[in-house]
């Protein structure tokens, strides 16, 4: 059995982000990935929480953490690293990710690509947080990947915190369903006394992320949430017959599309438009704001072609 994470401060007081100094210093120190959940009831705050937390690394590893690193489905941070191969110390947050797992076989398609995914991104040093209700609500073959688990219990509004218990997880090899929950512990030195401390967080009061980095997620998970309803609209549509031109092919077609970047997008807009030329797209596509090259075009129909996107209609 592993030891319990420690945090030691060198100097001063133990901050409010020790859990945030120990999934960065795997990523620095440690050249290994972290892969956070974070679980609770609806209203507890799970993603005020996750935003939070992933702004604190950031900080932490002098970068900047925005909603371009806010992602509500794998399909999504599969797409990113698969394209743009993100450097080491990159923060993903996929939010309310379970509501992409609706059918059984895809649920169990999507719970290989996760898994995949958590267990190879060690030499890439990501940090990965999710968000979901229950822990068990993902499938046990991706909940062995997550090294720490932050149960939300509900905010503070007089104090802008969100009260949670964090335990590191460590999975038994004998036995398939034992899991250890362990507490970090945080060592120092008291400036006043010279006494050595250690001392187990039970609890962290996660105190509230930029009022900037709130806002602009409020508007995209809105986004987000608009799209999901008309993509399950669509899906009833199609299973109650009301509309004969709603196919199952269909629906999947305009949910692959929603899917793109704005760069892929605009691709598929001056080709259903007539152009045609790798070398004309790319012009246009510089007078709308892109760096783009026809290389860059011709790589991006490729991977568009295999999402299943009907390039020309």
């Amino acid at each position: 059995m592993r030891q319990p994470p420690r945090v030691i401060y060198q100097q001063g007081l133990p901050k409010s982000h020790s859990w945030a100094r120990w999934a960065t210093f795997r990523v620095k120190r440690k050249n290994n990935s972290t892969n956070v959940r974070f679980v609770g009831d609806t209203g507890t705050g799970k993603s005020w929480s996750a935003l939070a937390f992933c702004q604190m690394c950031a900080i932490l590893m002098n970068q900047e953490f925005t909603n371009k690193n806010v992602y509500f489905s794998i399909r999504e941070v599969l797409d990113e690293i698969s394209e743009n191969e993100p450097k080491a110390g990159t923060i993903f947050l996929i939010d309310e990710q379970q509501v992409g797992a609706n059918a059984k076989d895809h649920q169990t398609k999507r719970a290989k690509a996760y898994s995949i995914l958590l267990s190879t991104v060690r030499s890439k040093r990501y940090i990965i947080v999710t968000t979901l209700p229950f822990s068990d609500m993902e499938l046990k073959s991706v909940r062995r990947f997550f090294h720490l688990e932050v149960e939300t219990l509900g905010a503070n509004l007089s104090t802008n915190t969100v009260r949670s218990t964090p335990r590191y997880l460590e999975y038994s090899r004998a036995k398939a369903e034992k899991v250890y929950r362990k507490r970090l512990i945080v060592s120092y030195t008291d400036p006043d006394t010279g006494i050595l401390h250690h001392k187990k967080v039970s609890f962290w009061d996660i105190p509230k992320a930029s009022q900037d980095l709130l806002d602009e997620y409020e508007v995209n998970k809105s986004n987000f949430q608009r799209k999901l309803y008309k993509k399950l609209s669509k899906e009833l549509a199609a299973e109650e017959g009301d509309d004969e031109d709603i196919t199952p092919k269909a629906v999947a077609a305009d949910i692959v599309e929603d899917t793109l970047t704005d760069y892929q997008k605009s691709i598929l807009m001056h080709m259903r438009n007539g152009t045609k030329k790798q070398t004309d797209i790319s012009l246009k596509l510089a007078g709308d704001g892109f760096h783009s090259t026809p290389q860059k075009v011709s790589q991006n129909i490729k991977w568009m072609r295999r999402k299943g996107v009907v390039i020309i209609k």
